[in-house]
């Protein structure tokens, strides 16, 4: 499967439009529209921000693999929901751990 049809798959799954996902990415809406019909495909940076969102590998998320999870959310569940955070909630989160644990 290519990037163009998992980023829409991961998108779809989540219920996010377009313009939800461009914003929750930092990006253009016309950005996700282009990566979704093959006219454009991310910088690597940008991949790797994309597969942390969706909390998948870059493997799975590329069409290499079609293991979705990286290892570690294979293991426990709280990988996998942790990586699905958006990175405002990820860092929403270390700062409540943090405050708990001053």
């Amino acid at each position: 499967m290519s990037f163009s049809l998992r980023i829409k798959e991961l998108r779809e799954e989540r219920g996010l439009s377009q313009a939800k996902l461009a914003k929750e990415l930092g990006v253009g809406t016309g950005s996700v529209g282009m990566w979704e019909s093959t006219q454009e495909i991310p910088p690597v940076k940008k991949l790797l921000v994309i597969a942390d969102y969706f909390g998948v590998s870059l493997d799975y998320l590329v069409g290499r693999s079609d293991v979705k999870f990286p290892s570690a959310a294979d293991r426990d569940p709280f990988f996998a929901e942790y990586a699905a955070l958006s990175p405002a909630r990820k860092e929403l989160l270390k700062n409540l751990v943090r405050s708990w644990t001053d």
